[in-house]
């Protein structure tokens, strides 16, 4: 009862929209491409709350782009023109809603498939005509031959009839779609959709019942089979101790390429490139594996730390190379600026064999961006 309280609240508010006029035959309505989002749509994440009321918009929603998403399977090639023949409503539903329905349905099937979507006047039309000594009164289309002087007009080449039926005990909204050919009438498609208010359970005419929850489940599980990259690229200050010249603070610029992964993609593990000067004493570049790992649950929109560990060689040359390994912690703030501190240690080593020796702890300090 909620439900069609719902609906029908909707409905008296709902203005009527104004007919159309014929379009000439070689009309044609292009669909815009569907923007793409990382979000869960508002739908989605609807359905998915609990709760003990399901909106009937949401319900609607629903049906209609799990239509658009067959005829975007079947093909718009194979379909499009599609001729809109009937957009119907339950009887106990408010008429005028109808008008936004068609609109809705309209909206998704441009959204998922690029075809050409052409609404029939004649297929509403009431005529009037004297056969003998009777007066024959005809509503819509009648025959077969006005089907294919219809479809001939508006160059479709297959008839839409959709029925939107509300039932109060139980609460639920069902629709019913059949696609025909124009050509020999035959069906091309048909299907028929249904949602329990108290259950948010999409059934189709030949499926089984599938939970929203189940549908995010296998998608996830998808994305969880394909590996997830991470690259960075870093800008800091590390300190090197020499034996003569104490504690020499230098430029460092890094670039860090790792894959996510565990159950939860709270792992990451791949190679580190780096470089270190400082002017009049000291430079050279840092090779290094890494493995890190985050603290807390993971949340795209929410800051979160990582612990890591990573062990390389510092190079300066043929006799000036040395082991560097050590810890760090990563703050990233948001989706792409991150923090990071790191304490190191280097084996004492001199360059090229001579002059002054450096080595000890090294910490490092800096900020980066991040890419996933």
């Amino acid at each position: 009862m909620m439900l069609a309280l719902t609906l029908l609240l909707a409905q008296a508010a709902a203005p009527a929209a104004e007919p159309q006029g014929e379009l000439p035959a070689a009309a044609a309505i292009r669909a815009r491409k569907r923007p793409e989002s990382s979000r869960p749509n508002r739908i989605e994440g609807s359905i998915v709350t609990p709760g003990r009321e399901v909106s009937a918009d949401d319900i609607v929603d629903e049906l209609v782009d799990e239509f658009a998403a067959d005829v975007a399977r079947l093909g718009a090639a194979q379909l499009s023109p599609i001729l809109l023949q009937r957009v119907r409503v339950s009887a106990n539903m408010n008429p005028e809603y109808a008008h936004i329905f068609e609109a809705r349905l309209a909206s998704a099937m441009f959204k998922a498939a690029n075809l050409s979507l052409v609404r029939c006047v004649e297929c509403t039309a009431i005529r009037s005509r004297v056969e003998g000594l009777e007066w024959v009164v005809t509503r819509g289309v009648i025959s077969r031959e006005d089907v294919r002087a219809i479809a001939r007009k508006y160059g479709a080449h297959t008839l839409l009839d959709v029925a939107l039926t509300l039932r109060e005990v139980p609460a639920s909204l069902s629709m019913d779609v059949e696609v025909v050919r124009t050509d020999d009438s035959s069906i091309a498609f048909a299907e028929g959709y249904r949602m329990d208010a108290d259950r948010a359970m999409l059934y189709r005419g030949a499926d089984r019942a599938q939970t929203r929850e189940e549908r995010l489940k296998e998608l996830e599980d998808k994305l969880n089979q394909r590996p997830r990259y991470v690259s960075a690229i870093e800008l800091g200050v590390m300190m090197v101790t020499g034996d003569q010249s104490g504690a020499l603070w230098g430029g460092v610029g890094r670039y860090r390429l790792a894959e996510r992964f565990g159950d939860d993609k709270q792992f990451e593990g791949g190679l580190s490139l780096a470089g270190f000067v400082s002017p009049d004493h000291l430079a050279g570049g840092i090779l290094a594996i890494m493995l890190q790992a985050r603290i807390g649950d993971g949340n795209a929109f929410l800051p979160s730390f990582w612990l890591g560990a990573d062990a390389g060689v510092f190079l300066t040359g043929t006799a000036g190379n040395t082991p560097i390994l050590g810890g760090t912690i990563r703050w990233n703030i948001g989706t792409r600026i991150a923090l990071h501190g790191a304490l190191r240690y280097l084996p004492s080593f001199q360059v090229r064999g001579r002059g002054e020796a450096y080595g000890g702890v090294a910490p490092e300090f800096g900020a980066g961006f991040v890419w996933n």
